[in-house]
Formats: C-alpha cells, sequence, structure tokens
C-alpha cells in the first residue's frame, strides 16, 4: 500500500530513505501494512476525559508512507490527531481496519476534518485494531506529531 516512516521519539538514529533523501524517523520499519501489523501496538490507558497517547518526532518523506497499528476496546472513540506545519505542505492522513480497507467515518458522532496543519480522524464508538497511514504529498519532509486515540481498560 505505502511506503515510510513514523517515530515515537526523536529523529536521532533513523535511516536516510531511499525514496528521497530525507531522514527516516526511529519507528523503522513501518512502511507498509504488514509491517505495521507487525510492529508493537499502541493503545492508552482509558480516561475520563480521554487522554491519548502522544506520539512526536516523526517525519513523513515523500514517496515513503508511514503506518501506526492501535488498538482500543469496545466502545468507545478511536482515531487520530496529526499536527504538523502548514507551510511545508498537505499530509495525506486515512484509518484502515487490521484487513486494509479504509474505515468509514459517516456514523453519527464520527468525525473527518481536514484543515492546514491539522487532520482529525475519529471513530465515535469503535473496538479492536486499526491503522493509520500518512504520506506526504509534497516534496519536502514534513515533521508531525500524532495524538492517538485508542482507549483500553485495565483489568
Amino acid at each position: 500500500m505505502g511506503d515510510g516512516g513514523l517515530d515515537a521519539g526523536a529523529l536521532a538514529g533513523g535511516e536516510p530513505s531511499t525514496a528521497s533523501g530525507c531522514t527516516d524517523d526511529e519507528r523503522e520499519d513501518d512502511d507498509t501494512l504488514e509491517q505495521a501489523l507487525a510492529a508493537r501496538v499502541v493503545s492508552h490507558i482509558f480516561s475520563d476525559p480521554p487522554r491519548p497517547l502522544q506520539l512526536t518526532g516523526s517525519v513523513a518523506c515523500p514517496g515513503d508512507a508511514d503506518w501506526i497499528h492501535a488498538y482500543g476496546d469496545c466502545c468507545y472513540q478511536a482515531g487520530v490527531v496529526v499536527r504538523w506545519d502548514a507551510s511545508l505542505g498537505p499530509l495525506d492522513v486515512e484509518l484502515f481496519d487490521e484487513k486494509g480497507h479504509p474505515l468509514p467515518l459517516n456514523r453519527p458522532g464520527d468525525l473527518a476534518q481536514h484543515k492546514p496543519g491539522e487532520v482529525r480522524l475519529l471513530r465515535a464508538e469503535h473496538g479492536g485494531h486499526f491503522l493509520v497511514r500518512i504520506r506526504a504529498s509534497g516534496t519536502v519532509a514534513v515533521p508531525y506529531s500524532v495524538a492517538v486515540l485508542a482507549p483500553v481498560f485495565v483489568r
């Protein structure tokens, strides 16, 4: 589906991307759906109000997609808020199920909001695995951060 890199920390230790000379972040290899499914699943402990998991220091290299694999218990809001400097160009952000099918955001309470420098993709009620694909659609590297809403209950 795509290629890329996402980072939960700093850019140090990244590998150069062959696509653009862009320096990938330390969450590589996360270029494909299959690599994301094999990587550590991210989530956060349920709280009210929600305190999403913050992934910072990520960079989207042109032509190189980043994937995040998340899991949230049923039946609470789940998804992502991605932020970046809009002057660097747009980012494409999409949600998928674990089989790679796009997750619809058309139910009451769902949110699909795209504006310069921020994308919010949230399902009002979700349970289970979901994946996020982030791609730079311009010609320059775009540093970004992600707030992942994927609540789980501690038993």
